[in-house]
């Protein structure tokens, strides 16, 4: 079985995020779009972790919350 390369970002995720569709999420200000995920590893209050064809990925939110008010001040 081939290993997944894992991917560690920041961003708003829209929710729900669903088995099947693509998710999205904005990093940035710029929206970005995975492939079909295929399922969600672990859902917590300051991030998430899903699973698609090609990565593993994980996304946290606080880190974007931070980064939005640096970038506001």
């Amino acid at each position: 079985m081939k290993k997944k390369r894992m991917i560690w970002t920041y961003g708003t995720v829209m929710l729900p995020l669903d088995v099947g569709k693509q998710a999205r999420y904005f990093q940035n200000g710029m929206l970005k779009v995975t492939e079909k995920v295929l399922r969600i590893l672990e859902q917590a209050e300051d991030y998430i972790k899903f699973e698609t064809d090609g990565f593993c990925y994980c996304i946290a939110y606080h880190m974007a919350e931070e980064n939005e008010m640096a970038l506001a001040a």
